[in-house]
């Protein structure tokens, strides 16, 4: 059995005004980086045997702090990309962002959704190869589409994940099983840190 970790990076000031990011490398804000060292102790008992991160800054900078080193990278795990709509609200975007949550429709200029999933399916399967648990550190929609392609459930039933979560699939018989999806950490009255979802 091998176990994927998947986790999304921190937020960004992209995230807190609502932004849509897509292939722009916007790097983790302040707050970011701390979400990154608080889900640090909910990677670390899984002891991973391998960590791909993908290469944009902000999935690349919360791999590093999750294991204390620089990380591989692969191109194939940037975020789906959303062409012209890319740095608009979904306020500025109206119905059409709506549709294409629901899989409907490809922004202006942007990445197909089949397309998108081909190309993570072909990381996910390489990085399996590296090690047992492996650290996958990447973007919202790149998790969503790891799961409608390993677990069969469609994005559009998929809320997007939270930042600095983290979803984990076994693989095991060659039947995936989602195991969690979207936990973030949360320090109980003790200061113990403890996964919420």
């Amino acid at each position: 059995m091998t176990t994927l970790l998947l986790v999304r990076h921190g937020s960004t000031a992209w995230n807190a005004s609502g932004r849509l990011q897509g292939t722009t490398d916007i790097a983790l804000s302040p707050a970011g980086e701390r979400e990154a060292l608080l889900l640090r102790p909910l990677i670390e008992p899984w002891a991973p045997a391998a960590v791909v991160a993908s290469p944009l800054l902000r999935a690349a900078t919360t791999a590093r702090l999750l294991v204390g080193h620089e990380v591989a990278t692969d191109a194939r795990l940037v975020e789906v990309g959303l062409g012209e709509w890319e740095g608009r609200t979904p306020a500025e975007i109206g119905d059409d962002e709506r549709a294409w949550r629901r899989g409907e429709l490809v922004p202006p200029g942007g990445e197909a959704a089949e397309a998108a999933t081909r190309r993570i399916r072909a990381a996910l399967d390489d990085a399996v190869g590296l090690g047992d648990p492996v650290l996958v550190v990447t973007h919202g929609g790149v998790v969503r589409a790891a799961l409608a392609s390993l677990v069969g459930l469609a994005t559009r039933h998929i809320a997007p994940v939270p930042p600095a979560s983290l979803t984990v699939v076994e693989l095991a018989g060659g039947v995936p099983r989602l195991r969690s999806l979207g936990v973030v950490p949360q320090a109980d009255s003790a200061g113990a840190v403890r996964g919420r979802r």
